[in-house]
């Protein structure tokens, strides 16, 4: 079954965009949605919304690993 999932990234760190990058590598998909100090929000780093879509087989794999 496919879900659609939603994760919210705050980027102030190394981790955080790494963690961010690897979603992307495998939810080519995802629809990103940056706030940033430029659009009004906070006054330092961003925060990154990815909006995706998830096969539940790969969540139970994910956790096996």
């Amino acid at each position: 079954m496919i879900t659609r999932k939603i994760k919210v990234f705050s980027l102030y760190s190394r981790d955080e965009i790494e963690s961010l990058n690897r979603l992307l590598k495998t939810h080519s998909k995802a629809k990103l949605t940056y706030m940033t100090p430029a659009n009004g929000y906070g006054s330092g780093g961003a925060l990154v919304i990815a909006d995706y879509e998830d096969d539940e087989e790969d969540d139970e794999m994910e956790g096996k690993q």
